[in-house]
Parts: C-alpha cells; structure tokens; sequence
C-alpha cells in the first residue's frame, strides 16, 4: 500500500479518539448489545413463525428481519465509533463487529467486557 495512503487512513483512524467519554461510549455500548440481542430475538421468532406455518408467518419474518437489521447497523456503527473511547485495541473492536453475526453473541461479548471492566476497576 502506497505510503501516503496509509498515513490518511492512520490520521483519519486517529480521529476517532475519545469522541466519546468512557461513560457515554459505555452506555451506548451496552444498549446497542442489549438491542441487538432484541433484534436476534425477533428476527428467530419470526423464522419460527414461518417455519411453523403460522399465519402470516412470512410477515412475522419480513418485520423481524427489518428490526434485527436496524439494530444489527446501529450496533456496528456504535462500536466502530466508540471503541477508542472504551480503549480497546483494533483486535477486540474486530471481535465485537465478528460476534454480532453469533445470534446473541453481542450479549455474550458485553457481558464479558462488563466483567473485565469491573476486574480493572478493583
């Protein structure tokens, strides 16, 4: 990769820095984790639905899927812009964006973050 092209993406990864404060960046971290796992919730009752041939089953899918997409977005958008705030390295910013394709796995990953948070903080 071209030198100059490095240093613009390094700059621009740079001003990412701390747009958030540790307690804002947490917070909305949480509740995207939390609404994420809604939307997972929503969008498998929905297959469900449909593969049990309920009525409307196809609808149930259709608008489970739309919140599960939206809150899948909003999730990935809140840790690609707050995870310098929370000071976390590019790997486990990575590991956030991977596990919300786990059903439920923002939940999982917040919970141990939150554990290894309240480990720092003793």
């Amino acid at each position: 990769m071209n030198e100059k092209i490095k240093q613009a993406i390094s700059r621009q990864y740079d001003e990412l820095d701390n747009i958030f404060t540790d307690k804002e960046a947490w917070f909305l971290f949480r509740t995207v984790a939390y609404l994420e796992t809604f939307g997972w919730t929503c969008l498998l009752f929905g297959i469900y639905a449909a593969s049990n041939d309920w009525q409307y089953g196809d609808s149930y899918v259709a608008v489970g899927g739309t919140i599960h997409g939206l809150l899948f977005l909003a999730y990935n958008f809140i840790v690609i812009f707050a995870h310098r705030s929370l000071n976390w390295s590019v790997k486990k910013g990575i590991v956030a964006l991977v596990v919300s394709n786990v059903p439920f796995g923002a939940l999982v990953f917040e919970q141990y973050i939150a554990r290894e948070r309240r480990r720092s903080a003793v």
